[in-house]
């Protein structure tokens, strides 16, 4: 297994913190297989075998798949096909190259971002590498898409399908108490946002309202009541990752 450089930078990305816990744990094991260029088979056995030798049976697939989909969302990952095979390259690796690379390079154009490591990508228009299939079949697809622009909260905002669904699935109550809460600091501090059902999202699960009734803890990466990190990547689009029940949100297996 080749030696890698993590930097301090991991633990502030903006990028990083747009991933699920299970996601960005998957991203991490998926750096200390990666080749000194960051690219890997994206070959669902090969990276659960890979990833997670001692966990094969108790990670699934679709695990993989769904982990591809939401690093590959959050421009950390690029995602293509060369001559019928799946490969994947993590962008900005930024480690010491000492061999060559067994595994190809990506068209020109696919890469999403030339910032260092852990900064947010380019705000400009970029390129998303989109999952579909299994295994030996997963191929991938790309689609130009433009930022959306931050704006204040919206008078009528409210809770959203998205997030009725959302909540219901990671079992958190009370929306109407977090959405309240949530208006309030969103005036108070003239938060901008491009996906205030994300941010919304957030806030319900890092629990602004302070209802104690989260269903797990998660890190507030802003401090004590901050608001929860911006996302950089278009977000809130119609992203279709081609993959039954994988959305923008990145669901669990």
């Amino acid at each position: 297994m080749p030696t890698r450089m993590i930097r301090d930078g991991i633990l502030t990305s903006e990028r990083i913190n747009m991933l699920t816990e299970r996601a960005e744990l998957f991203y991490r094991r998926l750096m200390s297989v990666a080749d000194d260029y960051g690219r890997f088979s994206a070959n669902l056995t090969l990276l659960r075998s890979s990833c997670y030798p001692l966990k094969i049976d108790s990670v699934k697939e679709d695990s993989i798949k769904k982990h591809l989909a939401e690093a590959a969302d959050a421009g950390l990952i690029v995602l293509f096909t060369v001559d019928g095979k799946a490969y994947l390259e993590i962008q900005d690796f930024g480690q010491r190259v000492q061999s060559k690379s067994k595994y190809p390079e990506p068209p020109e154009g696919s890469r999403v971002s030339t910032v260092e490591h852990g900064g947010p990508p380019n705000k400009t228009d970029v390129v998303g590498g989109v999952v579909e299939g299994e295994g030996e079949g997963v191929t991938t697809t790309r689609q130009r898409r433009t930022r959306k622009p931050e704006t204040s909260i919206p008078e009528d905002f409210g809770i959203s399908d998205r997030v009725k669904a959302w909540a219901e699935e990671k079992g958190h109550g009370r929306l109407e108490a977090h959405l309240e809460a949530f208006k309030l600091k969103a005036v108070a501090k003239d938060y901008r946002y491009a996906d205030w059902d994300s941010a919304f999202m957030t806030a319900i699960r890092e629990d602004w309202a302070k209802l104690g009734n989260s269903p797990k803890t998660t890190v507030n990466h802003g401090g004590n009541g901050d608001p929860p990190k911006r996302k950089r990547l278009g977000e809130g689009s119609s992203t279709d990752y081609g993959v039954p029940g994988i959305g923008r949100q990145g669901g669990e297996a």
